[in-house]
């Protein structure tokens, strides 16, 4: 139950982060809204469920984005053991861990990226803007995946108490 709800949840973000952001000046250069999930994931789901869900936003992103196939699906990868490492060390119910946590994450998938463009596809050149475009997504992030992690923790409480009342029964 929690992955299909970890799926649609996904689905509706990256249907936002294609449709709506871009058309928003103020948020036109914000970060990959799954990186907040793959650190909840990481910090506070098992791997039977985090596992499965990591995989699932990998190759939907690289099917949409026009890369090469396993970027993405990489880069997820990476952040979610990363963090499921960084998890045994720390405290993941601290704000200021949670921001550091979203904030590094973006920065990683931003350092992959502007690797790739650099080194691996020739034909690509980085942007001029890139440096304030990744100043100003760890900024996002910094400021906005502590409160997308609280949301996220909340509807999987509802979620967890739903599925109590449920399947109480059986």
């Amino acid at each position: 139950m929690t992955v299909l709800f970890y799926i649609m949840v996904s689905l509706c973000l990256v249907l936002v982060k294609t449709t709506l952001i871009p058309g928003m000046p103020l948020f036109e250069k914000f970060y990959d809204l799954l990186i907040p999930i793959l650190i909840y994931l990481s910090f506070f789901r098992t791997k039977l469920e985090g596992v499965p869900i990591v995989l699932f936003f990998g190759f939907i992103i690289d099917s949409l984005c026009g890369g090469p196939m396993g970027l993405y699906l990489i880069i997820y990868l990476w952040i979610y053991i990363g963090m499921r490492w960084a998890a045994r060390f720390f405290y993941t119910g601290s704000v200021f861990l949670l921001s550091l946590a979203v904030a590094i994450g973006v920065a990683f998938e931003n350092a992959i990226l502007l690797i790739y463009m650099a080194f691996l596809a020739p034909s690509a050149s980085i942007p001029v803007d890139a440096l304030e475009t990744v100043v100003l997504q760890i900024l996002w992030a910094l400021v906005t995946g502590p409160a997308i992690l609280v949301i996220i923790g909340w509807a999987q409480k509802q979620l967890d108490s739903w599925n109590a009342k449920i399947f109480v029964d059986l």
